[in-house]
């Protein structure tokens, strides 16, 4: 008897991690396609959902986006959607949020490795949405209604948007870059291992929080290398890695701090 195909609704579907979910495994699963920026979850169709893989989120690249527009899209269209899912039958809600929960961008000054249970404590207005709907969700858990939370690092891969597109950028432009860096490491995803991981959550029905990894870490120059273009690696003159650390931590951070998960 052939095992009945789950049906899946995937938010946030025209994005990079939900473009690539659903080529992966459309023949696998149900898939129904939802776009929230056109419809309200209220008036959305739940009928025969088995589970909700929610990613549409405002995220911290989107520059210019006003403070309260990170909490009305990644808090409360997720508190709503999860609300009306659960008294509309769905028995499993899976919540990609984000190691920006965490509140840092990497450390200049020591090894940093953070787990699961590290204090959450984020710095910008993405990182505390994501932390409120997390919350919630945990909050409205039940036995009837699981919750999955997926907290992915920095993700690469073909066509990958975000920091790791900037970085490939300047890799295109410049023959000469500052990223001769074997000191710091950290914990990255490739898009494919991330959507493993969340498939295997999804039939399994497995609830908790999860930090999807590469199983290794990754300097900066291992990074850059990875891109496949022979480029000359040098390292800034000391007194001006520490001037650039003060003008502009979070870059300096993101680039060349240290950040590990396990």
């Amino acid at each position: 008897m052939e095992k009945r195909k789950k049906t899946i609704m995937v938010t946030g579907a025209s994005g990079f991690i939900g473009k690539n979910f659903i080529e992966k495994y459309e023949k696998e699963y149900n898939i129904i396609s939802v776009s929230l920026k056109n419809n309200e979850p209220k008036d959305l169709d739940y009928t025969g959902v088995d589970a909700i893989l929610h990613l549409a989120a405002l995220v911290h690249q989107m520059e210019g986006a006003p403070k309260e527009k990170y909490y009305e899209v990644n808090t409360e269209l997720t508190s709503k959607l999860a609300t009306k899912a659960k008294k509309s039958g769905v028995r499993h809600f899976i919540f990609y949020s984000t190691v920006a929960v965490y509140g840092t961008h990497g450390s200049l000054k020591e090894k940093l490795t953070l787990t699961l249970n590290s204090p959450t404590v984020p710095k910008d207005d993405y990182g505390k949405s994501k932390l409120l709907a997390e919350e919630y969700l945990k909050e409205i858990e039940t036995e009837d209604f699981k919750v999955t939370i997926i907290r992915p690092p920095m993700v690469y891969g073909k066509n990958c948007p975000g920091n790791m597109k900037k970085l490939e950028k300047l890799i295109k432009i410049f023959p000469i870059l500052p990223f001769n860096y074997e000191e710091n490491k950290r914990s990255i995803v490739h898009v494919d291992k991330l959507l493993e991981m969340t498939n295997d959550k999804i039939k399994n029905e497995e609830r908790g929080i999860f930090i999807p990894k590469d199983e290794k870490d990754k300097t900066i120059k291992e990074i850059v290398e990875s891109f496949g273009r022979k480029r000359i690696l040098i390292k800034f003159p000391q007194i001006i890695f520490r001037k650039l650390a003060k003008i502009k931590p979070r870059l300096m951070e993101s680039l060349f701090g240290d950040l590990r998960f396990k």
